[in-house]
């Protein structure tokens, strides 16, 4: 989350979580890319009451009307929040004027300047650019969709290798983080048996990283999209370091994808990195009017 949530007052939080819906909304569809937006959204309010109006929302699809952001917050706070508008906007690879015009009506709530606008709005085409890229990066004739593992389709013994595929990732920096356990504890309940439901959380509170092995008999488009999501999921920090690297080299190697292919999915991932960095520059150097 690009927001420093922590920075927020009750109220402005409140105000945030009801921006964030309407940008969710501003299309009348909630896209299977924008849920994990709205999950962390529904996390930052505390109280009941608020909660459920923005539940009540939800369950309608209908965005709630664009308010004046409460005074006193910072302007690169208001930048920042802007910037996550944005990702939402574009969260499905696409971006049509009615999003559009929902994030040139909350800039000028904003009173950013036309040529911060401008610049803004040049970054969010560039990550739609890039986003568009990850349609390349199945084959068409696979039908599979990225950040959609078939899990369901997988054997037992399928699901138990993804699993600690899994595992082995998160646990790759240490501890997980509250995203990440929510996570772990939903690829270890896709696990059929007791046992192996009670072995895999053993790596979990051991923090002890299961041994990669070969995958059980899975068509290698899937093994891609799970590779893919390994990057993802390694990725999500906007950072990759050497290590990291080193495993998703690994990650390839077991699920026998060719050289020139890993080297494809690491540069697109090494794009949207950029992408994502480049942000910060764009929040410090907010222009406002007035």
């Amino acid at each position: 989350m690009t927001v420093p949530i922590n920075l927020l007052k009750p109220d402005q939080k409140y105000w945030y979580a009801r921006l964030m819906v309407s940008a969710i909304l501003a299309d009348g569809e909630i896209d299977k890319a924008e849920v994990e937006f709205l999950r962390q959204v529904i996390g930052v309010v505390k109280e009941p009451g608020q909660k459920v109006a923005l539940m009540q929302l939800i369950e309608s699809k209908q965005a709630p009307p664009i308010e004046e952001p409460p005074t006193s917050i910072p302007d690169q706070i208001l930048a920042a929040i802007f910037v996550e508008l944005m990702m939402v906007c574009i969260a499905d690879a696409s971006f049509d004027q009615t999003e559009k015009n929902f994030l040139l009506q909350v800039a000028g709530m904003m009173r950013f300047t036309e040529a911060y606008t401008k610049s803004l709005l040049a970054w969010l085409e560039e990550g739609l650019n890039w986003k568009r890229t990850q349609a390349q990066l199945l084959p068409p004739e696979s039908g599979l969709t990225i950040g959609q593992i078939p899990v369901d389709r997988f054997t037992d013994a399928q699901k138990y290798w993804y699993a600690e595929l899994i595992i082995a990732t998160i646990l790759l920096n240490g501890k997980p983080d509250e995203f990440e356990m929510e996570m772990l504890k939903m690829i270890v309940n896709s696990v059929e048996t007791k046992e192996e439901k009670m072995r895999l959380f053993g790596f979990v509170k051991n923090r002890l990283a299961p041994h990669l092995s070969p995958p059980p008999d899975l068509p290698q488009d899937v093994l891609l999209l799970v590779l893919l999501n390994i990057i993802q999921v390694v990725t999500a920090d906007e950072a990759i370091s050497y290590k990291e690297q080193t495993y998703l080299g690994q990650v390839a190697d077991i699920c026998e994808i060719p050289t020139p292919v890993f080297s494809r999915l690491m540069a697109w991932a090494n794009q949207g990195i950029a992408w994502k960095n480049n942000k910060n520059g764009l929040i410090t150097r907010v222009r406002r009017t007035g």
